[in-house]
C-alpha cells in the first residue's frame, strides 16, 4: 500500500525532513562566510536599501533576494536564512532526482544517485548554512534538467526554463554559464547543423551571459564591484601569469581525491561492470593513460589538501583553537593523510571511466547511437569538463568547490540500467560505503552547529556579563569580520612582544590553552563520538623568559657546516642549501626542494611544557604548503598552520608565519627544529626569526 501511495520523491523529501530534525538548523548565528551574505540581506530587509559587502567574490543578487523573501516573511535571523537554504536543498535534490532520470537512469538508480549527493559532506553541511553553495547548485541543476528536457525531446518551451535557471544561477555564482554553454555543444553535436538550431542553442548563452554582463555594469555603476569580484579576464590572466599551471600542478589531484572520496559508493559497484563489459584493449588504454596522467601526482600527495570545510573527523572551518587530541575529535595526520590516499586511488578510478565514457561518446557523437552512451553523457562529460578547468582558472582553492561537479560525474559514469547489474558483495560494500558517508555528513554537521551554538552562547556571555568589547575577545573568524575587528590571532606570533598590552586578552577555544586561564565553560553535546564537550572562555595568563633568534643565511663558520646565528653556541645545519640567484635582504637566501628537503636544521634545548614558540621567515613562493617543522620526543610533530602576514608584490616574498605551542605530555627537554619541502617545487627561505616565551 505504501508503494502505491508514495514515491521516490516523497521518500527524498521524507529523509530530507528527518535529517533537519537531527541536526537541528536552529541558532542565530553564522557560519562560514554567510555573515558576509547576511548583510546584503539585512540591508534590503530591514532598510529597504540594496548592498553589497565587500567580501563576496559572486553576484549574490539572487542569493540576497531568496534570503530576502524569507526574512520580510518571517524576520531577519541566521535561522531563518538556514531554513530558506535547506528549503533549495530539499528543491535541488527533487531537480537533481529528475535530472538522473532524464538522463537516463531508472528510478531505483536515480533515487540511491540522488541520495548521494544530499549526503556528500560538502552538500549536507552547506544546506545548513547560508552559503551560496546548495542554492547554486539547486538553480543549476533546474537548468541542467531542461537543457536534458529539450535535447531529448526538442520542446522549445525547455529552452526558456533552461534560460530562467541558468540566469537565477549566474546571478547567485558565476559559473551559472556552464550549463548554457554545455548545451549549446550537446545540441549542435546531436542535431544537424542549421541556422534555426544556431539560434536554439546560441540563445540559452547569449541571453545569461548579457544578463551577468549587465548586471556586472549595473553593480559596478551603481555600487562598485568588490575586490575579490570574479572576472573572465582574470580567469585568462590566470593563463598566462602561471595560476594555471600551478593549480594543474598542485590542486587538480586534491579535487579528484574529493570526487573519488564521496563517490566511493558508486565506483564500487562499478568494479564488475568495468571489468566485464569492456574489451582488454580498452581496458589497457584507460588504465594505462589514467596512471600516467596520475604519476606525477604521487610525489605530492602530502600535499592535498585544499582546505576549509573538510577538517579531519568533522565539517566546517575549525576558527577556534584546541590544544586536545578529543576536543574536538581527531584522527592522527597519519590516518588523514591515508584517508586523502583512498580517495586519490578512487579518484585514479574516476578518471578512467571518464577517459572511458569520452572513448564512448566519440562513437556516439560519429554514429549517433551508442549502446552503453546517451546524449546526456556528452551533456555531463563538457558540464563537469568545464567546471573542471574553471576550478583551475580561478585562483581560490576551496575543498567546497568540488561539490558543483558531483552530479555531473554520477550522470557521467553511471551504466545504462540494462548494463549494470553488480553482483551482491559490490553492492553490499558500495551500500557500507554509502551508510559511512552518510552517518559521517550527519553526525558532523550536527556537531558544527552544535559547538558553533554553543560559542555564541559564550560570546554572548561574554559581552552582556563580562562586559567585553569585541576587541577585548577572539571569538573566531566570523566574530570578527561581524564586528569589523581587525584580523589576527591571540595566540599569533604577532602578538608575543605585547601579551600583556594588547586589547585582546580573552579567547574562545575547544579545550584548555597553555597559559590562559579558564573563566567559563558552555558545554554541548556532539555525535562524533557521542559525548558531552564544551567552549571555553580563557583569559590570558602571564608569559616571562623573552628569547629570539634570527638567522639570514649570510654567514657560515669556517668549516662551512653550520649557519651563525645572533646567539653563540646556538648553529644551524644544511649550508649546502645556500645560494646566491635570489634573497630577500642581503646576498643569500636557502633553497630547498626534493632531495634537498632540509635547511636550518637544529636542536632547540631547555624547552618547557606549555612554552610557545613563533616562527616568522620571508618565503618564495609564499602561498604553499612548505614550512617549519619541529619534532618532540624523536617522531611526534607539532602540528600548526602558517600564515602569510606581509606580501612584496615587487619581489614575490612573502613573510610567513608559525605558531608552536610545546604540549603537556612532552618527555624530554629537547625539540627538532627545521624547514622542510619533500615537493619538486623550489622554494627559498630568508631571515629567519624564532621567539620563545615560557
Amino acid at each position: 500500500m505504501l508503494k502505491k501511495i508514495a514515491s521516490y520523491e516523497v521518500y527524498l523529501t521524507i529523509i530530507w525532513l528527518l535529517c533537519i530534525l537531527l541536526v537541528n538548523p536552529i541558532g542565530d548565528f553564522p557560519l562560514n562566510d554567510d555573515w558576509s551574505y547576511a548583510r546584503n540581506v539585512k540591508s534590503l530587509v530591514l532598510e529597504n536599501k540594496i548592498f553589497f559587502d565587500d567580501w563576496g567574490a559572486m553576484t549574490l543578487i539572487a542569493h540576497t533576494l531568496w534570503g530576502a523573501f524569507f526574512c520580510k516573511i518571517f524576520g531577519f535571523s541566521f535561522t531563518v536564512l538556514r531554513c530558506s537554504t535547506l528549503f533549495l536543498g530539499w528543491l535541488g535534490l527533487i531537480a537533481t532526482q529528475a535530472f538522473f532520470k532524464e538522463g537516463g537512469m531508472s528510478k531505483k538508480q536515480a533515487f540511491w544517485a540522488t541520495l548521494l549527493v544530499a549526503f556528500n559532506p560538502f552538500y549536507f553541511t552547506n544546506a545548513f548554512s547560508y552559503m551560496t553553495e546548495v542554492p547554486f547548485l539547486c538553480f543549476l541543476m533546474l537548468a541542467a534538467l531542461f537543457a536534458l528536457k529539450n535535447i531529448n525531446t526538442q520542446r522549445n518551451i525547455y529552452i526558456i526554463y533552461l534560460t530562467i535557471f541558468s540566469i537565477i544561477a549566474t546571478l547567485i555564482r558565476q559559473p551559472g554559464v556552464l550549463i548554457p554553454i554545455a548545451f549549446f555543444f550537446t545540441y549542435l553535436l546531436k542535431n544537424k547543423f542549421s541556422f534555426s538550431n544556431l539560434i536554439k542553442a546560441t540563445a540559452p548563452v547569449f541571453i545569461t551571459f548579457l544578463s551577468l554582463s549587465s548586471f556586472t555594469y549595473w553593480r559596478n555603476t551603481y555600487y562598485s564591484l568588490s575586490v575579490h569580484f570574479g572576472k573572465t579576464e582574470q580567469l585568462l590572466d590566470n593563463i598566462y601569469n602561471g595560476s594555471f599551471a600551478r593549480a594543474i600542478e598542485v590542486r587538480a589531484h586534491g579535487f579528484f581525491a574529493l570526487w573519488g572520496l564521496f563517490l566511493i559508493p558508486l565506483l564500487i559497484i562499478l568494479i564488475p561492470y568495468f571489468w566485464k563489459k569492456t574489451t582488454w584493449i580498452v581496458k589497457f588504454f584507460v588504465v594505462g593513460i589514467a596512471l600516467i596522467m596520475s604519476y606525477p601526482y604521487l610525489q605530492i600527495l602530502d600535499n592535498i589538501y585544499l582546505g576549509n570545510t573538510f577538517d579531519n573527523f568533522g565539517m566546517g572551518p575549525m576558527v577556534l583553537p584546541s590544544e586536545s587530541k578529543i576536543s574536538p575529535p581527531k584522527i592522527h595526520w597519519k590516518d588523514w593523510n591515508n584517508v586523502f590516499m583512498v580517495g586519490f586511488a578512487f579518484g585514479i578510478f574516476l578518471l578512467q571511466f571518464i577517459l572511458l565514457r569520452t572513448f564512448q561518446i566519440f562513437n556516439l557523437i560519429k554514429n549517433k547511437t551508442s549502446p552503453s552512451v546517451n546524449w546526456g553523457s556528452v551533456f555531463s562529460l563538457i558540464a563537469a569538463f568545464g567546471y573542471f578547468a574553471f576550478l583551475m582558472l580561478n585562483n581560490f582553492y576551496f575543498d567546497r568547490y568540488n561539490l558543483i561537479a558531483v552530479p555531473f560525474l554520477i550522470l557521467l559514469i553511471a551504466p545504462l540500467p540494462e548494463f549494470l547489474n553488480p553482483p551482491k558483495v559490490f553492492r553490499w560494500i558500495g551500500t557500507l560505503g554509502f551508510i559511512i558517508i552518510m552517518l559521517f555528513s550527519i553526525g558532523a554537521t550536527h556537531d558544527y552547529l552544535s559547538w558553533n551554538r554553543a560559542r555564541w552562547e559564550a560570546l554572548d556571555f561574554s559581552e552582556k556579563d563580562l562586559q567585553l568589547q569585541p576587541e577585548q575577545i577572539n571569538g573566531g573568524f566570523e566574530f570578527k569580520k561581524m564586528n569589523k575587528v581587525e584580523s589576527g590571532r591571540t595566540t599569533g606570533w604577532q602578538y608575543f612582544e605585547e601579551w600583556d598590552s594588547h586589547p585582546e586578552q580573552y579567547i574562545l577555544a575547544h579545550s584548555k590553552i597553555c597559559k590562559y586561564n579558564v573563566i567559563k565553560t558552555f558545554p554541548h553535546r556532539r555525535l562524533m563520538p557521542p559525548r558531552m564537550d564544551s567552549i571555553f572562555i580563557l583569559q590570558k595568563g602571564k608569559l616571562t623568559n623573552f628569547d629570539s633568534l634570527t638567522c639570514g643565511a649570510e654567514v657560515i663558520t669556517e668549516d662551512g657546516k653550520h649557519f651563525i646565528t645572533n646567539q653563540e653556541g646556538i648553529l644551524l645545519q644544511n649550508t649546502e642549501t645556500q645560494v646566491s640567484d635570489r634573497s630577500h635582504s642581503g646576498k643569500h637566501s636557502i633553497l630547498i626542494h626534493r632531495g634537498s628537503e632540509y635547511s636550518f636544521t637544529f636542536t632547540m634545548k631547555d624547552v618547557v611544557p606549555c612554552e610557545k614558540i613563533s616562527v616568522t621567515s620571508w618565503k618564495y613562493p609564499p602561498y604553499n604548503a612548505i614550512k617549519a617543522v619541529m619534532i618532540i620526543d624523536g617522531n611526534e610533530y607539532i602540528h600548526n598552520i602558517d600564515y602569510v602576514t606581509a606580501y612584496e608584490e615587487h619581489t614575490g616574498w612573502g613573510k610567513c608565519a608559525q605558531e608552536f605551542t610545546i604540549p603537556t605530555h612532552i618527555n624530554n627537554n629537547e625539540v627538532s627544529f627545521f624547514l622542510y619541502n619533500p615537493s619538486h617545487e623550489k622554494v627559498w627561505f630568508d631571515d629567519l626569526t624564532i621567539v620563545r616565551m615560557k
